[in-house]
């Protein structure tokens, strides 16, 4: 039996360098330098060729560190039109105006004159013959309730 080569197969080299951890993690330095260019404005493309860092390694690190540019820290974050608290918006959706459904609710309680009107129209009740506003779509014939259930009491009282 010949003498065998006890070393490691060549793809071992290849996938796993001795130096890997040396060779992708980030300085203090970098690290810093990042934050306060992703601060100041500064594209992460731009980042990566000063630094010779990948544009994934700096996004990732980005991401994970929570760290936004200065501009776009600002348009992600509103507040609340009711009690006035930070909101999150969340990326490629509507806005949000509200952070829950009781500030909702409260809000549009008391601007009742900011609803579009425009979608509405004018009918005159059949019963007690007052105007009110109805929406296009509705088929609203009655201005409420009350008048509803009178003209079903004359329409019994007949037959």
């Amino acid at each position: 039996m010949r003498g065998r080569d006890f070393s490691l197969p060549f793809f071992f080299h290849i996938r796993c360098p001795l130096s890997y951890t040396r060779r992708y993690a980030m300085t203090n330095e970098q690290k810093q330098a990042i934050c306060s260019m992703r601060e100041s404005g500064v594209a992460i493309p731009a980042i990566s060729a000063q630094l010779g860092l990948s544009i994934n390694t700096i996004k990732s690190f980005c991401k994970r560190h929570g760290i936004h540019s200065s501009n776009q820290s600002h348009k992600n974050i509103l507040f609340c039109l009711q009690c006035h608290t930070k909101i999150s918006q969340p990326p490629h959706r509507k806005a949000k105006k509200f952070c829950s459904n009781k500030c909702r609710q409260l809000w549009w309680a008391e601007n009742t004159a900011l609803i579009p009107r425009d979608s509405q129209i004018e009918r005159i009740c059949p019963v007690c013959k007052t105007p009110f506003l109805s929406y296009k779509s509705k088929n609203r014939i009655y201005c409420s309730r009350t008048c509803y259930g009178k003209s079903k009491e004359v329409y019994h009282d007949h037959k």
